[in-house]
Order: structure tokens, then C-alpha cells, then sequence
């Protein structure tokens, strides 16, 4: 695979993620009225939120306050699981935090 493709496939993983968390713990509904929101107020359309993700991060802290971290921890876990990696979830990390540390992980074990 290509990295351009590496990449793709790296962004269809982490909207799965946050579609199927987000629909477990609250409902599919909520789903939608969270990409609803974030294209009417950020013109962000759902194939966009990978690449946006501290607009997504900080829509969940406005709705759901601190309970936004429970939300992005289960996330980054849901994403983690897809990737393969092992999950260590910290409390004050943020999803962008999360995500980061995932591209290091592959980078890391790519150049093996």
C-alpha cells in the first residue's frame, strides 16, 4: 500500500470509529445531529472529520462537557482495536493526543 493509501485507510478507520462509538454509547441519531451540526456551523461534511478533529473535539467539549472525554477515550480505544494497537488510556489526553500517538505507533512499527 501507498502511503497516500496507508493514509486514506488510516481516516476510514477513525470515522468508523467515531460513528460506531458514538452510536453505542448515545444512539445513531446523535450521530447524525453531530454531523449535522458540524456542517451548518464549520461547513465540515462527514468525510472531512478525520481531518478536522480538534473541530469534532471541541463540538463534543460544548455538548457534553466533561463528558466529552469519556466519549473520545472510547474513541481512540474503538480506533486503536481496528489498528491493532494497544490502548493506554490517559485521562487529560485529548482525541488529537490519542491520534497522534497512533501514527507514531504504525510509523514505528513500519520501519521495523
Amino acid at each position: 500500500m501507498s502511503v497516500e493509501e496507508n493514509l486514506e485507510h488510516f481516516h476510514v478507520l477513525m470515522l468508523e470509529s467515531i460513528d460506531e462509538t458514538i452510536t453505542a454509547l448515545l444512539s445513531r441519531t446523535v450521530v447524525d445531529a453531530l454531523y449535522t451540526h458540524l456542517q451548518e456551523f464549520y461547513s465540515i461534511s462527514r468525510d472531512e472529520v478525520p481531518y478536522r478533529l480538534d473541530t469534532l473535539f471541541t463540538t463534543l467539549e460544548k455538548i457534553f462537557g466533561v463528558g466529552s472525554q469519556t466519549i473520545t477515550r472510547a474513541i481512540a480505544r474503538k480506533f486503536c482495536v481496528k489498528l491493532g494497537l494497544e490502548f493506554t488510556g490517559k485521562p487529560s489526553r485529548t482525541l488529537l493526543e490519542y491520534v497522534d500517538e497512533a501514527k507514531m505507533k504504525l510509523q514505528n512499527s513500519s520501519s521495523k
